[in-house]
């Protein structure tokens, strides 16, 4: 009984200094949070008595947590392209493409960069049109559109755009190779998006997706939405982006068996310097699965004799797509981006990558028009170029 006394006491004491200490906790984030103008709906996060026993752990613990966590997550996920409409992954805008084809905290005047994020969607924006040339392959071509509008009244953004990716006529033929005739192969999708913003420096946003595709008697929709939050601090020329993309599923499937939509958590930081006509960004795409990399070990075994894993630093940086911009006055820019990913899915063994997963491109401002062209290197033997031309269709803005 004296045992149990004394451990009930201190289990109380020590009850008691965890609970001001949270209090003491809690204070100090709400006035971080105030000062910082984070949104009220971000406040439970931080302030969770989950949030207070995270900082009251030791920095050993929570990374073994952490790390477990990713461990966890990579093995759910499924790898080697298993996914539907993967056309939702293509870099669609010049602007885009050129930055390494993964962006969330840039914001400009080209609307292509809300389809990875919502979020920057701005006032800015009204009565621009978008449009988007893309040669994805040499039977290959995709055509976009966007348009935006600001109601002034809500203080709300809204655009609309549609995406069509055409893959050619292709012949027909039965189980046996006799020519029943052609088809044409193609997806599309229409996407409604808005933005509102919250303080000075904060936008949240959302868009709502419907896609479809038509491969020939094989025909299946879908629906989805992307979710995406903004910072942006003007005296530091500093702007962050989280968006949450391609959330949904199918509503008509191609055979009977429901497939899983191209799901990307992505993280970005873009900085200009102060004395320097330089911005950098660095994008984290598909934060949730920490292993991204698709080993294909027959094929390896088959070709080269030998297959080998990557190792923790090469599966770390898959991460990461690097972005820069060299301001060139007022009206030009040269951008160029680097794919980390890419260049490690692309790059063939014993065969020189060249410049695979790099792009660059240029950006022309004139007084109502924007021009955006990219080069995008997929492999020492591929490359693909977009087209951008941004407009705004009245003198003033609203």
């Amino acid at each position: 009984m004296l045992w149990y006394n004394l451990f009930s006491t201190l289990l109380n004491q020590k009850e008691e200094s965890l609970f001001y200490s949270q209090k003491r906790i809690v204070s100090l984030m709400l006035v971080v949070l105030r000062v910082k103008e984070f949104p009220p709906f971000l406040w439970g996060i931080f302030i969770s008595r989950q949030a207070c026993l995270l900082l009251n752990m030791s920095l050993k613990a929570f990374l073994g947590i952490f790390l477990l966590f990713c461990t966890i997550a990579g093995q759910s996920q499924t790898l080697g392209g298993s996914s539907v409409y993967n056309f939702l992954k293509l870099p669609m805008g010049g602007q885009l493409a050129a930055l390494g084809g993964k962006n969330v905290s840039h914001w400009s005047s080209d609307l292509s960069l809300i389809s990875e994020n919502p979020a920057l969607l701005k006032k800015q924006h009204h009565a621009f049109i978008s449009t988007t040339f893309n040669n994805v392959a040499p039977t290959v071509t995709a055509l976009q559109g966007v348009g935006a509008f600001h109601h002034d009244k809500t203080n709300t953004s809204f655009s609309i755009g549609l995406l069509h990716l055409l893959y050619g006529e292709e012949m027909q033929t039965d189980a046996s190779g006799n020519i029943l005739g052609s088809f044409r192969a193609y997806d599309q999708m229409l996407s409604v998006s808005f933005a509102k913003s919250y303080g000075n420096r904060w936008r949240y946003g959302a868009s709502l997706k419907y896609m479809h595709s038509s491969y020939g008697i094989y025909k299946s929709a879908g629906l989805a939405a992307d979710v995406g939050l903004y910072y942006y601090d003007e005296n530091r020329k500093l702007q962050i982006g989280f968006a949450a993309r391609n959330m949904g599923a199918q509503l008509k499937t191609y055979g009977g068996a429901a497939e899983d939509l191209p799901f990307d958590l992505v993280i970005g930081v873009s900085k200009q310097l102060e004395k320097a006509p330089l911005r950098f960004s660095v994008t984290a795409q598909r934060v949730h699965q920490f292993d991204l990399l698709y080993n294909d070990t027959l094929y390896n075994n088959e070709s080269f004799g030998s297959s080998e894993r990557a190792g923790f630093v090469k599966k770390l940086f898959s991460h990461f797509v690097f972005g820069t911009e060299l301001l060139l006055g007022d009206r030009l820019i040269v951008l160029a981006g680097y794919n980390v990913l890419r260049r490690n899915e692309l790059s063939i063994k014993n065969i020189a990558s060249g410049l695979t997963g790099f792009s660059y491109g240029l950006q022309l401002k004139l007084n109502r028009l924007n021009l955006y062209f990219s080069r995008s290197h997929y492999q020492s033997s591929l490359a693909q170029n977009q087209l951008t031309f941004s407009i705004r269709l009245i003198t003033d803005q609203k």
